[in-house]
């Protein structure tokens, strides 16, 4: 299978998923959220396979949703909250029935943060930053709407995203975002470690457990459609141009 955004291999009984754009600081382009499906349906159908990890290449785990042509990340987020088509990248990272383990190498912002949220473990390195940065670029991010607030509790999920703050991996640990913080050269094998001591359990008890903790999570079409207003408003312009041009933002309310 041929991917041009990603890099997929294994290691033993773990398949290793590598957001691999260095050139736009591994950014989730349509292409790579496409290419993330299919190689999660490669790992899903490989009988071998007990658990997947989701890294980034070089020393970025993803600096966000690729904004460079806001169409395209318009049809990427699209189907990427189609509950209906089963085809939706997301909902076979969340709903794979192996455990998924983010390996956060350095700065996850945005979108890149909300896809260490959808796996099942985060281990970062000691030099990982969290930031979910939506609403400071004028749109909003859909998914840590929806499952932040279960992970480390609604003021704390509100005050992250209403204020953009970028966290520590420290930090991120304290208020339980992520299960383990580690030295940078050590996070590849923390992950391998964490991956092994998951294959002593009952792959079906696994799958179970996993698919019962995560049985109320909901709201992607409304998360989908406010995220596609959100695009097309004034604000989203202002957040674009205010980016580029290095300034603070004129926020204007405006849809």
């Amino acid at each position: 299978m041929d991917f041009k955004t990603l890099v997929y291999e294994t290691r033993g009984d773990v398949a290793v998923v590598r957001l691999n754009r260095p050139e736009r600081r591994n950014a989730i382009s349509l292409q790579l959220s496409e290419e993330l499906g299919r190689a999660i349906d490669r790992a899903n159908g490989d009988a071998a396979i007990r658990c997947i990890i989701l890294t980034g290449a070089g020393d970025v785990f993803s600096s966000g949703a690729d904004f460079s042509d806001p169409a395209q990340a318009v049809e990427m987020i699209r189907k990427e909250f189609d509950t209906k088509s089963g085809e939706s990248p997301i909902f076979k990272l969340i709903n794979s029935p192996k455990p998924t383990i983010a390996a956060v190498n350095g700065y996850a912002l945005g979108h890149g943060a909300e896809y260490a949220l959808m796996c099942d473990i985060i281990i970062a390195s000691d030099r990982a930053e969290f930031g979910f940065i939506g609403p400071i670029r004028g749109v909003v991010c859909p998914y840590a709407m929806i499952r932040l607030a279960d992970e480390i509790g609604r003021a704390k999920a509100k005050e992250l995203i209403m204020t953009c703050e970028r966290i520590s991996a420290s930090e991120a640990l304290r208020i339980g975002l992520v299960n383990q913080v580690v030295d940078p050269d050590g996070l590849m094998e923390a992950a391998l470690d964490m991956a092994g001591r998951m294959r002593r359990a009952s792959p079906l008890a696994v799958r179970y457990t996993k698919e019962v903790i995560n049985r109320d999570l909901g709201g992607y079409e409304l998360s989908a459609s406010i995220f596609e207003e959100m695009l097309g408003s004034e604000d989203a312009v202002e957040g674009a141009m205010a980016f580029l041009e290095k300034r603070k933002p004129n926020w204007c309310g405006q849809s």
